[in-house]
């Protein structure tokens, strides 16, 4: 006799069938994600592909207890910003989610969602909101990760972008987004791809566009064979790409026709940089933001800086042309190690860098004594409030580099708490047609009697340790 098993809790509740029947909504807003919200019946419904103050059929794909996503059926009334998507691809792949809505009105939801968010979880509204940083909206991204696979049946290479809300790769003939020196770079890889002996060790690739360069990283399981090491390797030649293949162990060079690097040139600086390393992906905002964060910071020449999330020195060494010191600190030895490289290199001797885990405790380490004037930091998208919360209020200024509106929102209101107030906040464009948001954030410091008195005792206690830990730099330089 076949035994049942025991269930605990509450009896489950079957679903009620979805409704084939398209509602008739009107789209109220766009959300962070990118989709149209409207409301039905009480309850919130995000659709894909819709846009604000749009009337649309829509047809629910997904129940949730608050909220519905639905899918676009047609739409009725249109906006007048909605346009033809360029990417023959746009819907079936996952890469872009705004090619719909007109350039020039994207950035303008993205700024519209992150003062929001800003107001409503941060508490804070900017006292000065500026234009946003932009670029030409198509061919602006110098790095793109590819997915590679192999398919069962045919065993045909595939080598593209995840498919809208799934795994599975989609090829790719060609992408608006992607520098144009990679254009014909999806069909090319394949076709060299399906000559190699084992091309499903392949899992993905890297692309990297400096200046003059262009570069190609190919993660691999295992060791690749000499004779597909080869191909590869003509293959790149023939395309003029640098080519480098990850293992399991180690990192192989196996074609450099020129040195992966970009210029800055407001401030004189060439930054060398390495497959794997963390690139700004829009190289004309990246210029443009440096040049803003040179400015927002009102830097003079007895300024000491602190640039944190500082990587392979995109922020810390243009800072450096401007102050008396600055210290960059990040998480990767080889980033850190980049950077003393690229200062060596720009003949830039007021910067020092050191690596730590910005995530965690950072009251040990020997810059944290520093009394800095002012701070830049970059977070990744999950932010920065547990260094935030470490950190004392001693800089007059704080420069928030985010990724994310969400993460921004809830460190900004700490700021707050610690007795800052922001004062100058910009968008920028950095990944035109996705629905990735990057802004600018300034905090300037609002002291009172008490806290000035203080921060002077702390300052002063600062300068001893600042003068200690330069000494003992000199000593070991020497």
């Amino acid at each position: 006799m076949k035994r049942q098993s025991i269930r605990f809790g509450r009896p489950l509740t079957k679903k009620k069938p979805l409704s084939t029947e398209a509602l008739l909504l009107h789209i109220e807003s766009i959300s962070q994600e990118g989709r149209g919200i409207a409301r039905h019946l009480g309850k919130t419904i995000f659709v894909d592909d819709a846009l604000s103050q749009e009337d649309v059929e829509a047809l629910i794909t997904t129940q949730h207890k608050r909220y519905d996503e639905a899918q676009l059926v047609e739409v009725i009334k249109a906006s007048p910003d909605r346009t033809t998507p360029l990417c023959k691809h746009y819907e079936e792949c996952g890469g872009c989610q705004l090619q719909h809505l007109e350039h020039s009105a994207q950035i303008l939801v993205k700024q519209a969602n992150a003062l929001n968010q800003l107001q409503r979880f941060g508490e804070q509204v900017p006292l000065l909101v500026e234009g946003p940083l932009q670029s030409a909206p198509w061919h602006y991204r110098r790095s793109a990760r590819l997915g590679l696979n192999v398919l069962q049946k045919s065993d045909e290479s595939i080598v593209g972008f995840r498919r809208r809300k799934s795994n599975k790769l989609l090829q790719i003939i060609s992408c608006p987004v992607i520098d144009q020196r990679g254009e014909s770079i999806f069909t090319d890889l394949k076709s060299v791809l399906d000559q190699l002996s084992n091309s499903k060790s392949y899992t993905h690739a890297e692309l990297l566009f400096g200046d003059e360069s262009q570069s190609l990283l190919l993660r691999c399981k295992g060791n690749p064979k000499q004779d597909d090491k080869d191909k590869l390797t003509e293959f790149a030649r023939s395309k003029a790409f640098n080519l480098y293949i990850k293992t399991d162990s180690e990192q192989l060079t196996l074609l450099e026709l020129k040195p992966n690097s970009y210029t800055l040139p407001d401030e004189n600086i060439t930054l060398n940089f390495q497959p794997g390393d963390f690139l700004q992906v829009n190289a004309d905002v990246n210029k443009q933001m440096i040049r803003q964060a040179v400015e927002w910071l009102e830097l003079s020449e007895n300024d000491t800086v602190l640039d944190l999330f500082c990587g392979l020195g995109n922020f810390t060494l243009p800072i450096a042309r401007h102050v008396k010191s600055v210290i960059g600190v990040e998480g990767s030895y080889d980033m850190v190690k980049r950077a003393e490289q690229n200062a060596t290199l720009n003949t830039i001797d007021n910067a020092s860098f050191f690596r730590t885990d910005l995530s965690k405790d950072i009251q040990p380490q020997p810059w944290f004594s520093i009394a800095h004037d002012k701070i830049i930091l970059d977070p990744p998208r999950t932010g920065a409030y547990e260094l935030l919360k470490q950190l004392s209020s001693h800089a007059s200024h704080i420069l928030y580099i985010s990724c994310d509106p969400s993460a921004l929102a809830r460190d900004s209101k700490l700021l707050l708490e610690k007795g800052y107030q922001l004062v100058r906040f910009n968008v920028m464009d950095m990944f035109p047609h996705t629905n990735h948001v990057e802004s600018m954030a300034l905090f300037k410091k609002v002291k009172n009697n008490a806290s000035e008195k203080a921060d002077v005792k702390k300052t002063e206690g600062k300068k001893t340790a600042a003068k200690t830990l330069a000494f003992k730099t000199k000593r070991a330089k020497k």
